[in-house]
């Protein structure tokens, strides 16, 4: 079920703290702390109406933001309140661009906006130093250190603590001021009263963070502005912000036609390299079956890793071994999308859309033999059912935690740790960043690279790819795709023979690694049969030891008929001896050798473990622990949390238990008969004593029994003697006397009052919830045994 959209509220020593999520599902938050309270709750109120209606945030009036200079008399048009109108027509309105896009741009927005309201620059102030100013700030990152912000009202050179320090409004974190020292970008100073502090002025440099104009920055310092693209990003954003605001007849300057942007001091990214079929067929040793089939319709096929995950057993078309297949390139999978209801355009999130990047990227392609050879074993295993019944509407490939959906970033993930585990030929000890840059559209670069040296046409290249094949109307018109795919098969031929040239055995490169273990919920509950149709067809390679196969703990723990969990410590502390194999992508595994798993299997067989023979003995596990070691019994140790019962220790529990049912059959506690007879434990113990209750053996814990036969007959003669005196109708006839009374005329207990009446040497009476004493009763016993206590007055008469 999904979260609740109700934000974040919270209130912080700067003002009151309000987020909400930046669009429906989405992950990312956008946060302001408001100076007033019902400002920071008018925000999220409104924001949680916009989210259920699909609508994008809309930013706060940032007067209201604490820590926000006075607003001045309003003298033109602000960036962020017109930027906001722009969004909302340019991709709510006119749909130009899906949700994501959509938060990316909102994102641009606010730096910009920040940067603007903190130089209180309008967009008719915007000018060509303006906008060069802008440039440089997010080419170069934060700007001067020396460049001050201090809000009104503060003086630059006052000295404060730190505790002091962080409670100013728009400062950083105390850990974070700490770290800028230590980077030597804060300095501290001496106070007069001996303390270290702080100079105002300091903390509000953009070196610190707390007055950067592009926003309080915290953690470790940007040291370089951003990535060339992205900064044409931001241009292109505030360009469009301004000729937006020119038709709506804002006075924008119009000094900066000539204006280029300028370089960015971004480390340039490492040059993406070639990944020879050689190298992927490396990497996918080291990658399981499921992420090899993501793998090689990336390299293959050229598709973008969301193409590879949007396929469905459907899209795939086989016209039998040896020959190419089809391969319908039509939806977008392998991660949550962010779409906008046409009609509505209301934004829900999902795992799969029947959409792609651009309209070309719609597209067949015909996929080599080899290829089709792999798709046509991924299908008979993961997607076809016993009958042979094919699952055509399952995605091609397999979700591992959840069917069907996600594995973008675990693909991600593995395809890292592989090219770093692999010793890439072109590399040496100074090129290691290179060996980084594999990424998935690494491997659709790399096909498109080696189609381009095999001199394949440019039209025919670019719709391989899902490219447009030209711009001019030539291309995009009269540029038609054939319908019998005859370019398509040309393109899949010349894979294909580069596959056979590079690749002998092929695309299904034997691994260790097995996608059915408990990482990957969605498989293992099919783990046998998975495992054991790819070991059959060579794609799961099992490792052997001394001719020996080695088994995994959930195969170990299949063969013991154990848990996993036991199977692994057992492996750990040497119960099974195991082999700790280190040459994999993530760490070390343990494994068993085939013949001593066998071995302990043998072991175990016909032997009980503790375990076992409390369930046998319909007992908990720790009452049977008890005893064995209150007895001394011998136990034969398996593991450190478990223990073989020998046979004289198994026959003696047993006996013992057989023993202990028998005494609980003809014989109950104590208690019970306290309840049966509904007297106290010493009238019991009475009862007892002068043998209408027959005591029989004692438990194992040393709680007393009594037979329920004798029981059963004081019972009985309780329940004559309660009739008889109700016949006469004691209380009716007021011969019934108060037990208060009774104690008072006796001199005795309750306990002693208690075994009278169980002897019946006195009948009780229950009477309106209060106990009561038989007149008759009362003076036959005081006759025989206390007459001086005998009161002739009351109790004789009537």
């Amino acid at each position: 079920m999904a979260r609740p959209l109700t934000g974040t509220r919270r209130a912080t020593a700067r003002g009151h703290y309000r987020a909400l999520p930046t669009a429906a599902g989405a992950k990312g938050r956008t946060a302001h702390v408001f100076a007033d309270e019902r400002a920071a709750d008018a925000w999220l109120a409104a924001g949680i109406a916009d989210l259920r209606a699909g609508r994008s945030l809309l930013a706060p009036d940032p007067a209201d933001l604490a820590g926000a200079r006075p607003r001045p008399a309003r003298r033109g048009t602000e960036f962020r309140a017109m930027a906001g109108d722009w969004a909302v027509e340019h991709y709510q309105e006119l749909r130009r661009a899906d949700p994501a896009r959509e938060a990316s741009v909102a994102a641009r927005i606010e730096v910009i906006a920040t940067w603007m309201e903190a130089r209180d620059l309008l967009l008719e102030t915007m000018t060509r130093d303006q906008v060069k100013a802008l440039s440089l700030f997010l080419a170069r990152g934060q700007g001067s250190p020396t460049d001050q912000r201090v809000p009104d009202g503060l003086d630059p050179d006052a000295l404060v603590t730190m505790d002091e320090a962080v409670a100013l409004p728009g400062t950083p974190s105390e850990s974070t001021l700490k770290r800028r020292q230590r980077d030597g970008l804060l300095q501290p100073q001496q106070r007069h009263d001996g303390r270290v502090a702080y100079r105002v002025g300091d903390l509000y440099s953009s070196a610190v963070g707390a007055g950067s104009p592009g926003g309080l920055r915290r953690g470790p310092r940007r040291t370089h502005g951003y990535a060339q693209q992205v900064l044409q990003d931001f241009h292109w954003v505030f360009e469009a912000v301004c000729a937006y605001a020119t038709d709506h007849g804002v006075a924008v300057p119009a000094d900066r036609a000539s204006l280029e942007l300028p370089l960015t001091d971004r480390p340039a990214s490492p040059k993406p390299q070639l990944v020879a079929l050689t190298t992927c067929a490396a990497m996918a040793g080291r990658l399981h079956v499921v992420y090899q089939t993501a793998l090689w319709l990336m390299r293959i096929l050229g598709l973008r890793i969301s193409e590879a995950y949007g396929l469905l057993v459907e899209d795939i078309v086989d016209e039998g071994p040896g020959r190419p297949g089809i391969v319908v390139i039509r939806a977008q999978g392998g991660r949550r999308f962010a779409v906008r209801d046409r009609s509505s355009g209301v934004v829900t999130v999902t795992d799969r859309v029947e959409d792609l990047k651009t309209r070309e990227s719609h597209r067949v392609l015909v996929a080599p033999p080899a290829l089709m050879d792999l798709l046509r074993t991924v299908i008979a295993v993961f997607h076809t059912a016993e009958d042979g019944t094919v699952n055509a509407h399952a995605r091609l490939v397999p979700g591992l935690n959840r069917a069907d959906t996600s594995g973008q970033a675990g693909f991600r993930a593995a395809l890292r740790v592989a090219a770093v585990a692999v010793n890439l030929p072109w590399l040496d000890d100074e090129q290691g960043e290179e060996m980084l840059s594999i990424t998935p559209h690494s491997m659709r670069r790399s096909v498109i690279t080696e189609l381009t040296w095999e001199k394949v046409e440019e039209v025919q290249r670019k719709r391989f790819a899902g490219h447009a094949a030209g711009d001019d109307v030539h291309h995009r018109h009269y540029v038609l795709d054939d319908p019998t795919l005859r370019p398509a098969r040309e393109v899949a031929e010349v894979i294909q023979a580069t596959i056979a040239t590079e690749l002998l055995a092929g695309l299904a490169v034997p691994t260790p690694l097995r996608c059915t273990t408990g990482h990957q919920k969605a498989l293992a509950a099919d783990a046998p049969r998975i495992d054991a149709e790819l070991a059959e067809r060579g794609w799961l390679m099992v490792p052997h030891a001394d001719g020996e196969p080695l088994l995994a703990a959930q195969e170990v723990a299949r063969e013991l008929g154990c848990t996993v969990q036991t199977a692994r410590r057992w492996m750990a502390d040497g119960t099974v001896p195991a082999i700790v194999i280190s040459d994999r992508p993530r760490g070390a595994e343990r494994r068993a050798r085939m013949v001593d798993v066998l071995a302990v299997r043998d072991r175990l067989e016909g032997r009980f473990t503790l375990v076992d023979l409390a369930e046998e003995l319909d007992q908990t596990y720790h009452t049977v622990y008890q005893y064995v070691r209150a007895q001394n019994l011998p136990l034969q140790k398996l593991g450190e949390r478990d223990s073989v019962v020998p046979p004289a220790t198994a026959e003696r529990l047993r006996a013992h238990y057989r023993a202990q049912a028998d005494l609980h059959r003809r014989a109950v506690p104590r208690s019970v008969a306290v309840i049966t007879l509904q007297v106290s434990l010493y009238a019991v113990d009475r009862l007892i004593a002068d043998g209408t209750l027959e005591e029989d053996e004692r438990t194992h814990d040393g709680r007393r029994m009594v037979t329920r036969a004798s029981l059963a007959k004081a019972a009985a003669r309780r329940t004559a003697s309660g009739k008889r005196s109700s016949r006469r109708s004691p209380a009716a006839a007021g011969e019934v006397i108060p037990w208060a009374q009774v104690r008072a005329t006796t001199g005795l207990s309750d306990a002693e009052i208690d075994a009278l009446v169980a002897d019946e040497t006195l009948v009780a009476a229950q009477i309106d919830r209060g106990r009561h004493i038989t007149r008759r009763s009362l003076l036959h016993y005081l006759v025989d045994r206390d007459p001086d206590r005998l009161q002739l007055g009351e109790l004789q008469a009537s």
